[in-house]
């Protein structure tokens, strides 16, 4: 069965790119065959096929491209999940992804302020039982300080009902942030250089191996049975940060 892991919040700033990088980045590691797509509002001139427009967005162009790997990372631009979940009430997509033997998982990326909770309802609501969902937490260094408020919100009680995974991404720390800047790089950018280790340095490859622990310890709850890998990665050490159901 393929999986369509779907990464969205319409509040801003809260990681999508950076989540979906590190998601493409673990199957990399693994040699996992998937594909990473965005779906934004103009597409512009892109020719990449990485890019959907959402005015060409159908439901027959999603099972298209979704044939294409079996694992799918569909990063939503801020915006367009809402855009995705009318689409997704409107063809009935609840209906045809089962049919066409595609699993849906819904990650949702979320920050220490409140407002960012409320994609996780919306999305609660449109997809209800028909996907699995994971929560992001994006580490700042005050988000340690603030993760009760997450924990004490009507959104964690919610996702709690429906046996969400909760991942925390570290922050990138000082060090690895002025060795980026030093390359006029963005931490996306660094994600997607396969020889980030050596451009980067020993902080991005021990923040890496912090991310690649989350991930592992959520390995069959995201990919399911359409992790296919044809590589071992280095051993990750697990940090604080094992992975846990809500």
């Amino acid at each position: 069965m393929k999986k369509l892991i779907l990464i969205q919040n319409d509040y801003p700033s809260t990681g999508k790119s950076t989540l979906a990088h590190c998601c493409a980045r673990y199957l990399q590691e693994y040699g996992a065959p998937h594909q990473l797509l965005s779906l934004v509002d103009d597409a512009g001139n892109d020719t990449s096929g990485r890019v959907f427009d959402a005015s060409t967005l159908t439901a027959d162009s999603l099972l298209d491209k979704l044939d294409e790997s079996p694992v799918t990372i569909l990063e939503m631009a801020t915006g367009m999940g809402e855009f995705f979940q009318k689409l997704y009430q409107n063809e009935q997509l609840d209906l045809i992804l089962p049919e066409a033997s595609v699993s849906l998982s819904v990650v949702i990326p979320v920050t220490s302020e409140h407002d960012s909770f409320d994609s996780v309802l919306e999305a609660a609501e449109v997809y209800s039982d028909n996907a699995e969902y994971t929560i992001a937490h994006l580490i700042t260094s005050s988000y340690e300080d603030d993760d009760k408020v997450w924990d004490t919100s009507y959104a964690a009680r919610v996702m709690d009902m429906f046996e969400a995974v909760e991942l925390y991404i570290p922050e990138i720390g000082m060090h690895l942030e002025m060795e980026l800047r030093a390359h006029h790089a963005s931490l996306d950018d660094a994600l997607m250089d396969p020889q980030a280790d050596e451009h980067f340095g020993k902080d991005f490859t021990k923040w890496m191996g912090r991310v690649m622990g989350q991930l592992d310890s959520a390995r069959q709850y995201l990919f399911g049975e359409a992790f296919r890998p044809t590589t071992a990665p280095k051993p990750v050490k697990k940090t604080r940060a094992k992975a846990r159901a809500l």
